[in-house]
């Protein structure tokens, strides 16, 4: 193996790494997070998440009563009146995709995202 081997092969490494650097940069950037909050597979209210929003949200319906806390850019389940209480035990979501589920009560909370439309293959 000569030099010019070495640095060829050095080169084809750092482009590579480069290249996976900036594609799981773009997959992960989201310009707007959203988290919806859906009751019985209907959207109840859409939340833009972050710009220091701060709300307590409370669904009281035939299903029972479910409180949901809203802080900046999390989103979790402050209390609930089911019986397992699984929903309040997930934990706070705030990533696209991320997700809390009730079941008992029918109520899906999930964090979504907003991206331009950019096609980079094309471009």
């Amino acid at each position: 193996m000569t030099k010019y081997d070495k640095i060829l092969i050095i080169c084809v490494l750092i482009i590579s790494i480069s290249g996976m650097v900036a594609v799981n940069n773009y997959a992960l950037n989201f310009n707007n997070a959203y988290a919806e909050i859906s009751v019985n597979n209907d959207l109840h209210k859409k939340y833009t998440l972050g710009y220091g929003l701060d709300e307590t949200v409370v669904i009281d319906n035939e299903f029972g009563k479910n409180t949901i806390k809203i802080e900046n850019d999390v989103v979790y389940m402050l209390e609930s009146d089911c019986q397992d209480q699984i929903c309040v035990h997930m934990g706070r979501i705030s990533s696209p995709g991320e997700l809390i589920v009730c079941l008992p009560h029918r109520l899906i909370i999930m964090v979504t995202g907003e991206r331009q439309n950019v096609d980079t293959i094309s471009h």
